[in-house]
């Protein structure tokens, strides 16, 4: 069965650090309209990166639908998920931004896993 991407899923901006081993992880918008990893469990990512860019180099990020995720631990299917501090999976926790449902569950850490991309904007209580 042929599978469509929804082309709206994806935006593309410059990157605004080296981003190069962040692929599958999530990144936040900055100020300046430029991509930087998400380096704080209180971030609100803008959604999950998809390339490897460089400083300056175009990043491409998937902001809904479901996407890859690097994993900070393992996660059964239905885990909610937040960004850790180096934009990976972590569970949701007070304060955390709500980011994925786990639709494809991980193993161990550092594993990549599928999440459907959460946007609520809402940090939990």
């Amino acid at each position: 069965m042929a599978t469509c991407i929804n082309d709206s899923d994806y935006r593309s901006k410059l990157a605004g650090e080296n981003l190069s081993s962040y692929q599958y992880r999530f990144v936040t918008l900055e100020t300046d309209d430029q991509l930087d990893y998400a380096d704080s469990t209180t971030d609100n990512p803008y959604g999950i990166l998809q390339n490897a860019p460089t400083q300056n180099q175009v990043g491409t990020v998937k902001v809904s639908g479901e996407s890859k995720i690097e994993c900070a631990a393992d996660f059964a299917v239905n885990s909610i998920v937040q960004s850790d501090a180096t934009g990976r999976a972590i569970a949701l926790s007070t304060g955390g931004f709500p980011k994925g449902r786990i639709v494809s569950a991980s193993g161990a850490e550092g594993d990549v896993a599928v999440v459907e991309i959460i946007n609520s904007g809402i940090a939990s209580a």
